[in-house]
């Protein structure tokens, strides 16, 4: 006799709870296979996005570090903007490189309390966890295994997206990171093996620690300096592909879980389920409509907030970037390059907001065409009434909101470069006065 257990609310074979668990885990491998990159650029931050111990809870540390020397390095970037407030050449790229260090900062520490939050929503996507709640595939609907086949495709695609995102955003911070750290570090390195006379050394970041300034590259003094202007320079570029890295791969879940649902609602009138069965079936997806919504509702709670500081950050930095770029294609190649580099990350940073916002909004605004597009008009009364009551509620679309202020869509993108434009002319007519 086959021994029967619980699984879901469900009383369930014990060899039928086997290969759900090994289906669940294959799945989680694989989607945790696309997003590796991610989780291991997190425990560089000391954040865990995966399963909660006592050791990997104990990475928090490593974070309060990072923040700690992190800040302190801000009163270097202060010391540096009074000593060149003349200059607004060296002052946009003080201001754009504070900016960055103070926004990683309240991301971190933004991490540090909602670690675990991020990791079961994480979580969630990995193990398909609302998709393996739909109640079609708990009873024996004849179309389950072409739906199946459907939503694997369907997910696949979504993760393969998001994968690609996260490793170029990865590629353009990590090249923006190595360029301003390892610049500094080769050139004093340099010169300290030639012994260059009276030779004033660089910090990845441009900052200034006047009252270790005499002290030249003697030990311990350089070496503290170019630790916590590396740490600024650190969690600027790796915090942002972890942070931001999130947000892709919960953003790209929540379209592929609206896609799901759409293809479920046009599949509610296929020939392989059986007339008397549709109402059943039409019920089963407005419960995982239910639950479509209530991911997407935890992933706006999350981000809503926390966001608005990175497009007033990405507001401000653009204007000055490209003022920098400006001027440097006239004085130096070097500083034009190093621009070139900051806009890609920077660029790609506001731009995985606003795109993957985008792209969430216009699949869900294809819900309610997707219900009156299925074959309704020969169902029964019933199966009517809930499609009208869901075109009616579906007309509400989902979309991700910047605080009070915006949404996270394409039209805020253009606007948004716009203002930078108007930052960009008004600092370059200073420059020229």
């Amino acid at each position: 006799m086959i021994r029967a257990q619980q699984l879901n609310g469900h009383k369930v074979p014990s060899d039928v709870v086997t290969m759900i668990l090994d289906e669940v885990e294959d799945v989680y491998k694989r989607n945790y296979n696309s997003i590796k990159v991610l989780i291991r650029v997190s425990f560089g931050l000391g954040v865990n996005l995966t399963a909660p111990t006592r050791f990997k809870d104990s990475l928090r540390i490593f974070n309060v570090i990072l923040v700690t020397t992190s800040l302190l390095s801000l009163y270097a970037h202060w010391c540096y903007l009074i000593r060149h407030f003349d200059n607004i050449l060296l002052l946009a790229e003080t201001v754009c490189t504070a900016l960055q260090t103070l926004i990683s900062a309240v991301k971190m520490v933004y991490f540090l309390f909602t670690q675990r939050t991020f990791y079961q929503l994480i979580d969630q996507a990995l193990t398909h966890e609302v998709i393996r709640k739909i109640e079609i595939f708990k009873y024996d609907f004849p179309i389950n295994r072409q739906l199946k086949q459907e939503i694997d495709d369907i997910m696949s695609g979504v993760w393969r997206h998001a994968r690609r995102q996260i490793l170029f955003y990865f590629c353009c911070c990590i090249g923006i990171v190595f360029n301003y750290f390892f610049g500094a570090f080769f050139v004093n390195l340099y010169h300290q093996l030639k012994q260059t006379p009276n030779y004033n050394f660089i910090l990845p970041f441009p900052a200034l620690y006047p009252f270790w300034e005499a002290k030249g590259m003697t030990f311990p003094y350089y070496h503290l300096q170019m630790y916590m202007t590396g740490s600024a320079v650190y969690i600027a570029g790796i915090c942002a592909v972890s942070f931001d890295g999130v947000f892709i791969v919960l953003c790209q879940h929540a379209v592929g879980l609206v896609k799901v649902h759409n293809l479920l609602v046009l599949r509610a009138t296929s020939p392989l389920i059986p007339p008397e069965r549709r109402v059943d079936y039409l019920r089963y997806v407005i419960f995982t409509y239910q639950r479509v919504r209530v991911y997407v509702q935890q992933v706006q709670t999350i981000y809503k907030h926390v966001s608005l500081s990175q497009f007033v950050l990405s507001l401000i930095v653009f204007g000055f970037v490209l003022f920098e770029m400006s001027f440097g294609l006239e004085s130096s190649i070097t500083i034009f390059i190093r621009m070139i580099m900051y806009i890609s990350a920077g660029g790609t940073q506001i731009i995985i907001y606003c795109y993957n916002g985008q792209q969430l909004t216009s699949v869900s605004e294809e819900m309610p065409l997707a219900f009156y597009s299925c074959g309704w008009y020969e169902e029964n009364k019933k199966f009517k009434q809930l499609l009208r009551m869901m075109i009616m509620r579906t007309n509400r679309h989902f979309y991700l909101e910047v605080s009070w202020f915006t949404l996270m869509n394409l039209a805020t993108l253009i606007a948004l470069f716009r203002m930078s434009g108007s930052y960009f002319l008004l600092l370059r007519n200073l420059q020229e006065s």
